[in-house]
C-alpha cells in the first residue's frame, strides 16, 4: 500500500498459527494481501502496514473464537472495530458472486 487512500476494506481469514489478511481500495484493488503469523509481533507489523496509509479501515473477520482472539484484542487495542463474517454468511453470498470462488482463484 504505497499511495494514500481515503477508506480501505480488510478481511481477515484466521487460523490457529496464522491469518491471510487482504486488503482493498472503494474500487476493488487489492491494496495489501499477505499471511500474518498468530503472534503479536507479526500482527502488529501487519496493522502498522495496513493503517499507515489509510484514513479509515473496515475490518472483516471470518471467525470469532480462540483462533482469532488475538488479532480482535489488537485490533481493539489499537481502536479498530472488527465485524465477524461467518461461513455461513459467505457460503450464501458466495451464489451471488462465483467469480470469487476459492477453487476459482488463480
Amino acid at each position: 500500500m504505497s499511495e494514500p487512500r481515503a477508506r480501505a476494506w480488510a478481511g481477515i481469514d484466521a487460523g490457529k498459527s496464522h491469518h491471510w489478511a487482504a486488503v482493498v481500495d472503494e474500487t476493488g484493488t487489492t491494496l495489501w494481501s499477505k499471511q500474518v503469523d498468530n503472534d503479536e509481533s507479526a500482527i502488529l507489523t501487519a496493522l502498522g502496514e495496513i493503517l499507515d496509509p489509510a484514513d479509515e479501515v473496515h475490518w472483516a473477520v471470518d471467525i470469532s473464537g480462540t483462533s482469532s482472539a488475538l488479532l480482535l484484542a489488537l485490533l481493539a487495542a489499537h481502536g479498530q472495530q472488527a465485524v465477524c463474517v461467518t461461513g455461513r454468511t459467505v457460503d450464501r453470498t458466495s451464489g451471488a458472486y462465483p467469480w470469487l470462488s476459492k477453487d476459482r482463484r488463480p
